[in-house]
């Protein structure tokens, strides 16, 4: 016995999906939204602007401590010059080699220090709340896809029992022929319905496979990874739109947006920057100290002392007469290279002040440049409010006008079937022909299909609503 066209379909098509489905792996939303946050470039760009904040916070910090710089030279002296380890001009060649510690700490400087930390702070907090905000609005990127492929699944379902309800009423029609009851044409009328019932599933299937693939660009997965999605019993609606003020949406979208808070935090880092810029006309103190020593070949260290006379003539009576004088004549030696580090180590310790008098406006730039920076910063705070308000509006609007289409095409629906059931008692009786039953049967198809369409979209709307409430995304209870 030979397959009609469409069985032979249906079952290469569930061979091809019994295949597909070998390994397959089940995602649930919450497996979803957590493989694309840790993969999610925009989310890495997040975090490395995160650690870089924290990174100013310990620079900030830290700025109150000393430094401490060490340096050291060598050099070969040529000419006349003054041997360091001597203190004494000298036109011999000779080589040097000198080291040094220094070390300096700000004692004042009009607050600068502290208000850096503290800008330092905000800033990192407003990056958290950067991090944050990515996180919901890659948590709502995914379920707005992942609710395109529950509705696929569904309209490819929907699309499969109306060709299967379309072959029963074929069956049935070919038995009344077979008596005699109907002519032969009617059949043409349910072939003709049945090819458009397997063209809708064509086209359903390929709906599918694109919100897939969507999802898998999303995910940052390969298109041929082999993944499904996990169709909840029951999918919930938390927020009834009607119920639900726009002022009161409004103030819960302040509180809960990140991205609001964000910019807040950025204000009062710009108020800052106003106040770290004017202590550049305020002097400055601080202290500090240093260690120095040298090393020179041509170093002496003395060795010790010889006793001698030196013998000197005298006149006495007009008599020349020589005189002895005993004298220690001190005998030098080269001094070796680390009793010289010893032996010319020297310190110093100081405070200094640095008054600012004139410094060619750059101070008064760095000012009103920091003022210019507050009042960007409040511009952005208001435009972010600005358009947070009309976002708010525009999801409850729409939000609302979802409900009232998805309730309009439930009863549009129950009609259509109400009106189909009873055509098709008509047709069983013969006082109904194919072709109108396949008109009415186009327009219950029809109306289940915008069903779908409108029960979706109003389980979206509503997930913005939660979004913006402060609500985890989730599709059950």
């Amino acid at each position: 016995m030979k397959l009609s066209h469409s069985l032979y379909l249906s079952f290469l098509f569930s061979f091809f999906t019994w295949h597909l489905t070998t390994g397959q792996e089940i995602w649930t939303l919450e497996k979803c939204v957590n493989h694309a946050i840790d993969k999610s470039l925009q989310m890495q760009g997040s975090q490395l602007s995160m650690k870089n904040s924290e990174i100013n916070v310990k620079e900030a910090q830290h700025a109150r401590y000393p430094n401490l710089s060490a340096s050291t030279n060598v050099a070969w002296n040529f000419g006349r010059t003054i041997d360091p380890t001597r203190n004494e001009f000298i036109t011999e060649t000779f080589f040097n080699n000198g080291f040094s510690l220094n070390s300096n700490v700000l004692l004042f400087n009009s607050g600068r220090i502290n208000h850096s930390i503290q800008q330092s702070l905000i800033n990192n907090k407003a990056s958290l709340k950067d991090v944050e905000q990515t996180k919901r609005d890659i948590a709502l990127n995914v379920a707005s896809l992942y609710l395109n492929l529950l509705f696929a699944k569904e309209n490819l379902q929907n699309a499969e029992n109306q060709l299967n309800l379309t072959n029963s009423q074929l069956a049935q029609l070919n038995k009344q022929i077979a008596v005699g009851n109907r002519p032969e044409n009617d059949r043409l009328d349910l072939e003709a319905q049945i090819a458009n019932n397997e063209q809708t599933i064509v086209e359903a299937r390929n709906n599918l496979n694109i919100n897939m693939l969507n999802l898998k660009q999303l995910l940052r997965l390969d298109p041929d990874y082999n993944l499904d999605i996990l169709t909840p019993a029951g999918l919930s609606i938390d927020s009834d739109p009607d119920l639900i003020t726009f002022n009161e949406l409004y103030l819960s979208a302040l509180n809960n947006q990140a991205s609001v808070a964000a910019n807040d935090l950025r204000l009062k880092s710009a108020i800052l920057g106003e106040k770290i810029a004017r202590a550049n006309l305020y002097p400055t103190v601080g202290a500090g100290g240093s260690l120095r020593t040298n090393y020179s070949n041509k170093g002496l260290s003395l060795k010790g002392y010889d006793d001698t006379v030196i013998e000197q003539t005298v006149f006495i009576n007009n008599q020349e007469v020589k005189v002895g004088f005993p004298q220690q004549i001190p005998q030098l030696e080269k001094s070796p290279y680390f009793n010289q580090f010893t032996d010319n180590l020297s310190y110093a310790i100081g405070v200094s002040m640095n008054i600012p008098i004139y410094n060619n406006y750059s101070s008064k730039a760095s000012i009103q440049r920091a003022q210019l920076n507050t009042e960007q910063a409040s511009l952005n705070l208001d435009q972010t409010k600005e358009t947070l308000k009309i976002t708010v509006g525009q999801a409850l609007s729409d939000a609302k006008a979802a409900k009232a289409r998805y309730n309009a095409s439930e009863k549009t629906k129950t009609a259509q079937i109400n009106l189909y059931n009873n055509a098709i008692k008509r047709f069983e009786i013969g006082a109904l022909n194919a072709f109108e039953l396949t008109r009415l049967k186009t327009q219950m198809e029809s109306s289940m299909i915008n069903t779908i369409i409108a029960k979706y979209d109003y389980l979206f709307r509503t997930k913005v609503i939660d979004f913006y409430l402060g609500k985890p995304i989730a599709f059950t209870k």
